[in-house]
């Protein structure tokens, strides 16, 4: 009796094996990773085909190509760089669509009334794309000295985490990213 026993449970530990690896070969998902490389202020500014100061009126989600995307309408304070206008759509990838949701990671998250300095390029369908994804949004806030202040990124390629790094005045930023286009660090 012992003897069956044990020969019961050695025949349902190799099922129990032989399901979990099939089980496992049945549901296993395709597993994908994606490194994000820190971009300077002299690459953001070279590779945009334009750079603006401005505030997001409205953000919707739309049906995209590859799942749910957001439209952000941006007014325009200040163009930077490319052709001034007084509003321009941005193509920022996720968004929730009914009960589907579609989370990128990385991707810049906004809302109706931010300021942002917008670092873009020209989207296929029409519009903007953030280049970098978050890294060519940089988020502006009110100091308590009353100016604009925003985090740029580091002026050297790969100097990331640098703790030196402090908010800096808009009007400043500004004026780097003209001296930048000035000098032809341009395409």
């Amino acid at each position: 009796m012992h003897d069956t026993r044990q020969r019961r449970r050695r025949r349902y530990g190799w099922w129990g094996l032989i399901v979990l690896l099939v089980s496992a070969c049945a549901f296993s998902t395709r597993v994908a990773a994606s490194v994000v490389v820190p971009l300077s202020l002299p690459q953001l500014t070279r590779s945009a085909t334009t750079i603006v100061d401005g505030v997001v009126t409205e953000v919707r989600v739309v049906e995209g190509p590859s799942g749910a995307e957001r439209l952000a309408l941006v007014r325009v304070t200040e163009t930077w760089k490319g052709t001034p206008v007084e509003t321009l759509y941005v193509h920022l990838p996720g968004g929730r669509l009914g009960r589907t949701e579609t989370i990128v990671v990385g991707a810049p998250v906004v809302h109706a009334g931010d300021r942002m300095v917008w670092f873009l390029d020209t989207h296929p369908r029409g519009g903007h794309v953030v280049l970098g994804l978050h890294q060519g949004v940089l988020r502006t806030q009110a100091g308590r000295d009353g100016n604009v202040l925003v985090l740029t990124p580091p002026s050297d390629a790969g100097a990331r985490g640098d703790l030196r790094r402090l908010p800096r005045r808009l009007s400043d930023v500004a004026a780097d990213v003209r001296a930048l286009l000035d000098a032809g660090d341009q395409p």
